[in-house]
């Protein structure tokens, strides 16, 4: 469970890093789509933190089989 728990604070650390960055940039066409970037990174790092959360700490006896 250690390298879980690496492996979230590292997701955890990514998703801020994304966040942050998408605060600063500005408005330029190429800074948009990095925006735009940004936000669906920090859409999937959300959904890949809830699901290691889920499925690790959460689970319960049930076998997950996706």
């Amino acid at each position: 469970m250690n390298e879980v728990s690496d492996v979230l604070l590292t997701v955890e650390h990514a998703l801020s890093r994304a966040r942050r960055a998408s605060k600063r940039l500005g408005d330029s066409p190429e800074e948009h789509n990095a925006k735009l970037a940004l936000a669906d990174t920090v859409k999937s790092l959300e959904s890949a933190r809830a699901r290691l959360q889920k499925d690790t700490y959460f689970g319960g006896n049930e076998l997950r089989l996706v």
